[in-house]
């Protein structure tokens, strides 16, 4: 199985000027805790909920602050046919719950642990 088989195709991002609180009501819109970072449609980086959350119990940051102070910058990536099992040792071993992947340079999906999961209860379901 590939990654492609299970990923996500309908990713919310952000752009890197937008602000923390910004990306933090765009997760709550959505129903998601990680957003990829895009300058003029390139991916720079990657925020999840927990990076919002940690930045704004510290005085130097604010809700207007730019995502692109608290990003993750090197982003873990994964190309559509990279195999899936390859892709979750990629997620432990980096200790991240969620990948961008790509193709050609550009964004086509992302796979989490979520993503995973719910195949894991569709093997776990068939007789």
């Amino acid at each position: 199985m590939k990654v492609k088989d299970i990923m996500t195709t309908r990713v919310i991002s952000i752009e890197s000027r937008k602000t923390i609180g910004d990306a933090l009501d765009l997760m709550v819109e959505n129903n998601v805790r990680r957003l990829p970072v895009l300058a003029n449609g390139a991916l720079i980086g990657m925020i999840v909920q927990h990076d919002i959350e940690k930045a704004l119990r510290s005085p130097e940051f604010v809700c207007e602050t730019p995502v692109d102070w608290v990003m993750t910058k090197n982003v873990i990536t994964v190309a559509a046919q990279t195999d899936l099992l390859e892709a979750i040792n990629l997620l432990l071993k980096h200790k991240i719950s969620g990948m961008p992947v790509m193709e050609n340079g550009l964004m086509i999906g992302i796979i989490s642990e979520t993503d995973i999961l719910k195949l894991c209860i569709e093997l776990l379901n068939r007789p």
